[in-house]
């Protein structure tokens, strides 16, 4: 007898768990929860800033 888990996807926003089938994506490819509609996106504090001036820390 076989078993197959599914993957699925868990929002850390609302609890909401769901087939990962059934959960759509942006036009970026980041998931959105279908109920409270979180994107999975990268945060902006995480990303090295390429538009701070060089002046700026001076």
């Amino acid at each position: 007898m076989s078993t197959e888990n599914a993957a699925t996807f868990d929002c850390p926003e609302c609890d909401v768990s769901a087939p990962s089938t059934s959960v759509p994506y942006d036009s970026l490819g980041y998931v959105l929860c279908p109920v409270c509609g979180y994107a999975a996106t990268p945060d902006a504090e995480e990303q090295p800033s390429a538009d701070r001036s060089p002046s700026a820390s001076d």
